[in-house]
């Protein structure tokens, strides 16, 4: 059994088909749409990414799905960005690169090309994560996960901000106001004080070659369902139990317990493998879980940054931004906007 139908559930699903084959039964369960935070909304006659809507180019496993599902990649719009303080717009991305280039160098130096070095330098150890996976490596704890990917470091980043992390590498308060926060602003809808290991990640959605799936990210989650020929259960699981059964031969075989609440009202099944692929914070999924030892909280500690995305249609004020342009020769498509504390 998996509990949860989005990217991580289905991802698993396909791998557990992959891994046992084609003699055991797989079931999905999901309460809502499949496709979790790779969600869309409809407005209109178009659907529109409002979770993850951009892949990096060095996530090799949606690399792998597409080309094993035989989705497409969304063909690149072209589109320009701008920067507004709340006055004007501080910077205003050309079609040419060169003029990209001096406008970042006449105003911040040298910090935009050591910002991409310091995130390449993360990303680098980042990639470590497919090895271990090839050669099937799993982490008891997440601490142990991210010190064998960066050593001291990725633990390290995990308890400091990006505002000190960057600052402490010599960037300016001023390059981290205008250029750092609309990034992470945008990604995350957070300013600079998050932790820097999250900051990184939201730094490399700024790099070249981002893509999309055609038709919405949230496919490659139905696909890689329909591939693993697993069943789809819609509903709600409340209690995952461990239970022991005695065998032919006196000793006791585990197995588990998953309670569940659908369409039909209350029931349960047993499974050999249960996947938890839910969140399990305060408020999320509620799983009760018994019969464990030592034993499993039913609430982790923390909690989920709720980000709310407002979707708009109409025409950009280009007054506003402090534009003479006409709003018909406004070329500019994403508008980022700065960190005014």
């Amino acid at each position: 059994a998996v509990v949860g139908g989005g990217i991580g559930g289905t991802a698993a699903a396909f791998y557990l088909r992959q891994e046992f084959g084609a003699g055991v039964s797989i079931d999905v369960f999901e309460p809502g749409a499949v496709g979790g935070r790779l969600a869309t909304v409809k407005i209109g006659r178009h659907e529109y990414e409002t979770g993850g809507s951009v892949i990096h180019p060095l996530n090799l496993h949606m690399k792998h799905f597409i080309e094993k599902l035989g989705i497409p990649q969304r063909k690149d719009v072209p589109s320009k960005m701008a920067i507004f303080d709340g006055k004007e717009l501080t910077f205003e991305q050309s079609t040419w690169f060169i003029i990209n280039f001096f406008r970042m160098l006449w105003r911040y130096g040298l910090s935009f090309l050591r910002m991409q070095m310091w995130v390449e330098s993360v990303l680098d150890k980042f990639m470590r994560i497919y090895q271990y996976q090839q050669y099937g490596y799993s982490f008891s704890t997440v601490e142990r996960l991210l010190h064998a990917m960066g050593g001291d470091e990725f633990p390290d980043l995990m308890n400091r901000t990006l505002e000190e992390t960057m600052l402490a590498e010599g960037f300016s308060q001023t390059f981290l106001n205008d250029m750092v926060a609309p990034i992470t602003r945008v990604n995350y809808g957070q300013s600079v004080r998050i932790n820097a290991f999250v900051g990184a990640v939201s730094l490399a959605g700024a790099d070249p070659g981002l893509w999309a799936v055609d038709g919405g990210n949230k496919r490659v989650c139905s696909g890689l369902l329909y591939h693993s020929k697993s069943d789809l259960v819609s509903a709600r699981v409340t209690s995952v139990s461990l239970k022991l059964r005695p065998s032919k031969s006196g000793t006791t075989t585990s197995f588990y317990e998953v309670s569940y609440v659908g369409e039909s009202g209350p029931a349960h099944a047993l499974y050999d493998v249960v996947v938890i692929a839910a969140p399990l914070h305060q408020g999320t999924s509620d799983i009760a879980f018994s019969g464990f030892t030592p034993p499993v909280p039913s609430h982790f500690p923390g909690r989920y940054h709720q980000t709310v995305a407002t979707l708009v249609h109409g025409r950009v004020n280009v007054s506003y931004l402090g534009s003479t342009e006409l709003p018909s020769e406004f070329t500019v498509s994403d508008i980022l906007t700065t960190d005014s504390r």
